[in-house]
C-alpha cells in the first residue's frame, strides 16, 4: 500500500526556516548572540548572553536549521522511491526534474536580488555601521552591480552563482547536488542487498561535509522500509533525544574557540573536523522524535505549523533580501526617532509579516507552476521511458 505523504515533516522545515530568518535577523541587528566576541561583533546589552544557553540558543541555531533541512530531504526522497517497482524509471525522471522543481524560486529571487541591488536599495552596508555587524553583513551587495555577469550568472550558473545576488542560495545548490546523490545510489544499489551497510559507510565518510545529512536521511527511511514502517522509542529514550536535541541544538557553533570556552559547551570535545558537528546530532534527535513520537507529530500538525511547512522553500529564499532591502531601510528610518532596542523590535514585527507574506505569494505564483512544470515534463518522459519502441 502506498504510504502517505508525511505531512508533520513538512511543519519541520517551516520551523526550520524560522530559525533560520531569527538568526539572520539576529546576526544583522545583533551580531554578538550569533558570533560572539569576536571581530567588530560587539554586545549591546546583558540579555545577548542567553542566546548561548538552552533552550534560548536555538533560536539562533542556523546551522541546526541547515543540518536538519538535509536530512529531511534525504529521508523525503529516498522513502519514496524505496521499495516501487518501476524505481529506476521514477528515479531517472526525479533527476531530471530536480533542477526544474527547485529552480523556480532561485531564479525568481536572483532577478529580484539583482534589481534590488542595481537600483541601490540595498541598506545593509549603511546598518552595519550602526549594528557592529561588519564583517559579515556588510559584505553582501558591496560591489557595483554588472548587468552582464547577471546574465551569465541567471543563463547559465544560477545554482553556483547565485549566492552573489541571494547568499542563501549557498544551501540551495547542496541541496540540488544531495539529492542528485542520493537518487544515483537508489539507482545504482536500490536493489543490493547490503546497502544499509553502503549508506552507514557514507554517513561516516561524508563527516566532514554537509552532505551527511542526506545520507543520515536515506539511511532512516531505507530502515523504517525495510524493517518497519514506523518508529517507537520507549519514553525513556524519547526524553533522552529531548534532552539531547535541546543541550545540542543551542549549541555556539558559529563563535571562535576561545569564546566557546566561556560557554557551558566548554567540556565537550572538539567538533571542528565535522561539518555538521554537534547541530548534526542535535538535528537527528529532533527527526528522531519527529518520525516516532505521536505527540508531537500532533503538534507538527497544527495548521500554521503546517502553513509554514508550505511555503517554507520561499521563506527560506526569500527573506534575507528582505533582511538587506526592506528591513535595513526601515531600521535606519526609525532609528531616527528610537532607541536601538524600540527600533530593532518594531523592525522585526515589520519584516516578519512581510516575508511571510511574499513568500506565500512566491510560493502561489512561482514555486507551485514551477512544481506544476517539472511533474508535466515528468510525466512526459515517464510515458516515453514506457512506451518507447
Amino acid at each position: 500500500m502506498k504510504q502517505s505523504r508525511q505531512v508533520h515533516l513538512d511543519s519541520l522545515r517551516g520551523i526550520a526556516a524560522l530559525i533560520v530568518i531569527i538568526v539572520h535577523y539576529l546576526a544583522v541587528f545583533y551580531p554578538y548572540t550569533v558570533f560572539g566576541n569576536q571581530g567588530s561583533y560587539l554586545q549591546r546589552a546583558d540579555w545577548e548572553n542567553i542566546f548561548f544557553y538552552p533552550p534560548f540558543g536555538l533560536i539562533v541555531a542556523g546551522h541546526f536549521a541547515v543540518c536538519l533541512f538535509f536530512i529531511l530531504s534525504g529521508y523525503v526522497l529516498s522513502y519514496s522511491h524505496l521499495g516501487d517497482l518501476q524505481r529506476k524509471q521514477k528515479i531517472l525522471v526525479s533527476i531530471i526534474k530536480r533542477p526544474i522543481r527547485l529552480g523556480g524560486l532561485v531564479w525568481f529571487t536572483i532577478i529580484c536580488g539583482a534589481l534590488l541591488w542595481h537600483f541601490g536599495l540595498f541598506f545593509n552596508v549603511a546598518v552595519s555601521d550602526l549594528t557592529s555587524s561588519k564583517p559579515w553583513v556588510s559584505h553582501f551587495w558591496g560591489d557595483s552591480f554588472n548587468f552582464k555577469a547577471f546574465f551569465i550568472d541567471l543563463a547559465f550558473s544560477s545554482f553556483s552563482k547565485g549566492t552573489i545576488y541571494n547568499p542563501p542560495l549557498w544551501t540551495i545548490k547542496k541541496e540540488l547536488y544531495g539529492s542528485i546523490m542520493v537518487y544515483l545510489f537508489l539507482l545504482l544499489l536500490g536493489s543490493f542487498k547490503y546497502r544499509i551497510l553502503v549508506s552507514t559507510l557514507l554517513v561516516i565518510l561524508f563527516r566532514d561535509s554537509l552532505y551527511q545529512g542526506f545520507w543520515i536521511g536515506l539511511l532512516i527511511a531505507d530502515i523504517m522500509k525495510t524493517y518497519s514502517s514506523s518508529i517507537k522509542f520507549p519514553k525513556i529514550y524519547c526524553y533522552l533525544l529531548l534532552i539531547l536535541f535541546v543541550y545540542l541544538s543551542s549549541y555556539p557553533h558559529y563563535v571562535n574557540q576561545d569564546f566557546l570556552g566561556s560557554t557551558i559547551y566548554k567540556y565537550l570535545p572538539d567538533d571542528k573536523g565535522f561539518a555538521g558537528g554537534y547541530p548534526m546530532i542535535s538535528a537527528l534527535s529532533l527527526f528522531l522524535l519527529a518520525i516516532s513520537s505521536n505527540q508531537l507529530k500532533k503538534l507538527l500538525n497544527l495548521p500554521f505549523l503546517q502553513f509554514l511547512g508550505g511555503i517554507s522553500y520561499g521563506l527560506y529564499v526569500i527573506h534575507f533580501l528582505v533582511i538587506g532591502s526592506f528591513s535595513s531601510w526601515l531600521f535606519l528610518s526609525l532609528n531616527s526617532y528610537f532607541s536601538f532596542n524600540i527600533s530593532f523590535l518594531l523592525t522585526l514585527l515589520s519584516g516578519l509579516p512581510f516575508i511571510i507574506f511574499t513568500a506565500y505569494l512566491a510560493t502561489k505564483y512561482v514555486d507551485n507552476p514551477s512544481i506544476r512544470l517539472a511533474d508535466y515534463l515528468g510525466n512526459k518522459i515517464i510515458l516515453l521511458l514506457i512506451y518507447r519502441p
